[in-house]
């Protein structure tokens, strides 16, 4: 595995995506430091987000409908240990 400073990276992109094609994962170094790998995607497509709200809540439509809610008309006011209003 060879190791590209970022410059030579960002100066040499063609040559640093051959070398990944041909021998495998490169290492880019930033001042000295190794942080970066690339590698090839081997056949494990990227995952594509949903480009719809109705794609996006999807898988979990219906989660939740099962929760009892208290109605909305009911107030409750819970005591607090700092509240310390005389006034109540």
């Amino acid at each position: 595995m060879a190791t590209w400073q970022l410059q030579t990276a960002k100066a040499r992109l063609s040559e640093l995506l051959r070398a990944v094609r041909e021998h495998g994962p490169q290492v880019i170094s930033v001042r000295g430091k190794e942080e970066y790998l690339v590698s090839l995607n081997s056949g494990v497509g990227l995952k594509r987000g949903p480009r719809t709200w109705d794609e996006l809540i999807a898988p979990i439509a219906g989660l939740g409908d099962d929760i009892l809610l208290p109605p909305r008309n009911e107030v409750r006011e819970a005591e607090t240990p700092f509240d310390d209003r005389k006034d109540r």
